[in-house]
């Protein structure tokens, strides 16, 4: 028996536990094996090699490289105003930033950790494993104060449970695996894609898909939550060679998955965007073009929206009702 069929099988057997939401959830994430694409041992070294092509002409005339991951990608795709705003800005860590890198390491070690544990103990194992790492994440939960760390503690731990009322219980016959990194070297590392998969379910067999990529958002559903899924498709068809079978968005708040199908034609668009992008960003880098400003949804937490006309005439019509 084949692992993608070893999963679908342990999937079934536990579908009488499960509540309705997290039945729902597996129904939606498990892909049957006879419709689980089988791609060409080659299509990864295509993509590799258009991927190289895009940017050939600019990467001689960098210095340092370039590192792209799916927030660069996003900004630049959006408004390279703000990409330039988010190079210039020095990182901060915020309390919305901190709930969520505590979620995702509690669900690593639900994963991990036996025997099991309830949602409040895996709060507290996470919180004091990330206060006692010495970096920067560490330092900014030390400066908090006790009210806010127990803020923090009781928001996590309902999201965690809610994840758990709604999410099917992780197996270990299934490989699930947490913040699985995906990095994609062009050009002697003058030009590097990368990526950390919050979870991901299931492998591929041989030239055939299985694996499936998911992301947890503890936040509302934007738009290019999708866009970000598909650049990971990419990475790991680039890195493994064959792509994801299922990319789903769970959003943890309201219990409920977004899916979408991978085949070629979504890894080859994906590339289309991610080569349009880097050849944008080297052009920046090498100041070839001024950065366009296209206002949109980003321009509510841009850290130069005061600054900018454009931004602020958008943020106008929004704020009366009159923006699409």
């Amino acid at each position: 028996m084949t692992s993608s069929d070893q999963v679908s099988k342990e999937l079934g057997s536990a579908d009488s536990a499960l509540t309705p939401a997290q039945q729902e959830t597996l129904g939606l994430i498990r892909l049957p094996a006879d419709q689980r694409t089988t791609y060409e041992a080659t299509l990864r070294h295509e993509l590799h090699a258009a991927l190289e092509a895009a940017t050939a002409d600019l990467v001689g005339s960098i210095d340092e490289p370039l590192w792209i991951s799916k927030r660069q990608l996003q900004a630049v795709n959006g408004c390279e105003a703000l990409y330039e705003a988010q190079q210039a800005e020095p990182f901060e860590w915020r309390i919305p930033m901190t709930r969520g890198q505590i979620f995702h390491k509690c669900v690593e070690l639900s994963i991990h950790l036996f025997p099991k544990r309830t949602a409040s103990e895996l709060v507290d194992e996470a919180l004091s494993s990330m206060m006692n790492r010495g970096d920067g994440l560490a330092d900014f939960l030390f400066t908090l104060t006790e009210v806010e760390r127990a803020e923090i503690r009781s928001d996590v731990a309902s999201l965690l449970q809610t994840f758990f009322d709604t999410f099917p219980p992780l197996k270990k016959a299934w490989g699930p695996t947490t913040e699985l990194p995906r990095k994609v070297v062009l050009h002697q590392g003058k030009v590097v894609f990368q990526g950390r998969f919050d979870l991901t379910i299931g492998q591929p067999s041989e030239l055939t898909a299985g694996r499936v990529l998911v992301e947890l958002k503890t936040g509302r559903a934007v738009p290019h939550h999708l866009d970000d899924l598909r650049f990971y498709a990419l990475l790991e068809t680039l890195v493994v060679g064959v792509p994801p079978a299922l990319l789903a968005s769970f959003y943890v708040d309201a219990g409920r998955v977004q899916v979408e199908h991978v085949d070629e034609d979504t890894v080859r668009s994906a590339l289309r965007r991610a080569s349009d992008a880097a050849e944008r960003l080297l052009h920046l880098r090498l100041e070839k073009t001024r950065a366009a400003v296209r206002p949109n949804t980003s321009c509510r937490w841009c850290p130069i929206a005061n600054q900018c006309e454009p931004g602020q005439a958008w943020l106008e019509e929004a704020n009366d009702g009159s923006a699409w």
